[in-house]
């Protein structure tokens, strides 16, 4: 479990097949043992060993198929480390399970060191008003969600800290819906 607070942006250095090699300058990502977890832009990744400097990863088809973590990546990734149990949950609880991928519309930078960041093809049925959604591992709420359509409101630090600031407009990025959402969902749908 993770809580989509990011602590670190980190940079691909290799991709291809199963192979995942990242770079960060995070020192908390050193000397963790083989088979720790970690959310690679809200994909939940099992380390597998270091290569010099590079924290590498074994990923799989199901994986590859349904995030954006592929050739048109914009080369940087969020990454978070696991909750534990006296983890302060900051932001909301994130399994690390993408359910896909969405297009990011509009990025509209205010005049207040605000962005609201709008996206399309996401799945209206987990949308709600002032909900959790995560995107690529960051924990954000739901802002006026119409159809497939919604906007998330990006403060300073935020955009700061994480692959917002690489992102273009039309570029895919990974979404998590909230599990609570999920949950409701199929409690409705067996009864």
């Amino acid at each position: 479990m993770f809580t989509g607070i990011i602590e670190a942006v980190g940079t691909v250095e290799y991709l291809k097949n199963d192979n995942l090699k990242i770079k960060t300058e995070n020192s908390n990502f050193f000397n963790l043992k083989s088979g720790t977890s970690i959310a690679i832009d809200g994909c939940c990744l099992t380390l597998k060993n270091y290569e010099e400097e590079l924290l590498c990863f074994q990923v799989s088809d199901e994986t590859l198929s349904r995030t954006s973590l592929n050739d048109s990546h914009c080369g940087y990734v969020n990454m978070e480390l696991p909750l534990t149990m006296n983890s302060l949950l900051s932001g909301h609880l994130v399994q690390g399970h993408v359910d896909g991928v969405i297009n990011l519309k509009t990025i509209e930078k205010l005049d207040s060191e605000l962005w609201n960041f709008s996206f399309t093809n996401a799945s209206h049925k987990y949308l709600v008003d002032k909900g959790s959604i995560t995107i690529n591992g960051i924990s954000l709420t739901v802002v006026d969600p119409v159809e497939d359509n919604f906007t998330v409101s990006i403060i300073e630090e935020t955009f700061n800290r994480t692959n917002l600031k690489y992102l273009n407009v039309n570029d895919i990025v990974n979404v998590e819906y909230d599990i609570v959402i999920k949950y409701l969902e199929k409690l409705n749908y067996d009864n």
